[in-house]
């Protein structure tokens, strides 16, 4: 089993196999582990068997995928959409398990190729507070940034941010005087932060200053949806831009994320330097 075409950038991955049976009566190939995200891992496995009814060899091929967590202590959970368009398969979930191979495809064929495209996501909390999200009247917290202030529900807060909710069951400030001061925040951004804990949407922009936030109150969906957005719109560009900006903040998600695509070639490293070589 060869690999072609890896395009790997983010929480998507791309890449085609061929695969060729050299009349061997029995063989497994897998494929090397695919790390997603920095956060999960994927990998292809082929058995081929091959036997001969007296007048003609007969192929049998079994393609398998597994999709399972890198690190079992984290406390997030994944799905892929798979698919394949040689396998005429279009988004076929999976969720991030212990390691079982899933069958997707079997075929006669001795020699063939197939592609395979993923995309990964966090599975959205079970609870949804999206009802309330245009909500005035029962709010009963403040969050102000530089330039003005969001109104928000505490309870939803605490659900959201281990941290926010230490906060909001302690005798802090902000629990008796019902406002939280966000310094180097904006009113932009606080509002994203509130759409993300009520409707689970990331903005198009701003992105960086929201990953802070994530960063800051513990919210490991929200920095990893965060990481995702960015890497996947990654170009020689804005690297060394995201990396100062991931090192600077100790971001160690969107760093290794960055590192991760520039490693399997989705943005190489002769552009990046063509383009500083540019600025000089």
């Amino acid at each position: 089993m060869e690999e072609k075409d890896l395009v790997q950038r983010g929480n998507t991955l791309q890449v085609k196999f061929a695969v060729t049976n050299y009349n061997t009566p029995f063989a497994t190939k897998t494929s090397p582990e695919y790390v997603i995200s920095g956060a999960a891992i994927f990998q292809v496995k082929v058995i081929a068997a091959q036997v001969n009814n007296g007048h003609t060899n007969i192929y049998n091929n079994l393609i398998f995928i597994k999709f399972q967590k890198q690190r079992q202590d984290d406390e997030l959970s994944y799905s892929i959409k798979f698919s394949s368009n040689e396998f005429g398969v279009v988004d076929k979930n999976f969720v991030s398990d212990d390691g079982t191979w899933h069958l997707v495809h079997d075929n006669k064929k001795q020699q063939y190729t197939f592609d395979v495209d993923i995309h990964m996501d966090i599975l959205p909390n079970s609870s949804s507070f999206a009802t309330l999200h245009g909500d005035v009247e029962l709010t009963d917290i403040e969050l102000r940034g530089e330039d003005g202030s969001v109104r928000i529900h505490k309870a939803v807060l605490a659900a959201s941010s281990p941290v926010l909710r230490r906060m909001f069951g302690g005798t802090w400030r902000e629990t008796t005087e019902g406002h939280v001061d966000v310094a180097g925040t904006s009113k932009a951004t606080l509002q994203h932060l509130k759409d993300y804990v009520y409707l689970h949407i990331l903005p198009e922009s701003g992105l960086e200053q929201l990953l802070l936030l994530a960063s800051y109150y513990i919210m490991p969906d929200l920095e990893q949806k965060c990481v995702d957005k960015l890497v996947n719109s990654l170009t020689a560009q804005n690297a060394c831009e995201l990396l100062e900006f991931a090192a600077k903040h100790k971001i160690m998600r969107l760093l290794l994320a960055i590192l991760e695509c520039v490693q399997s070639g989705a943005v190489k490293v002769n552009d990046m330097r063509d383009y500083f070589m540019r600025g000089e």
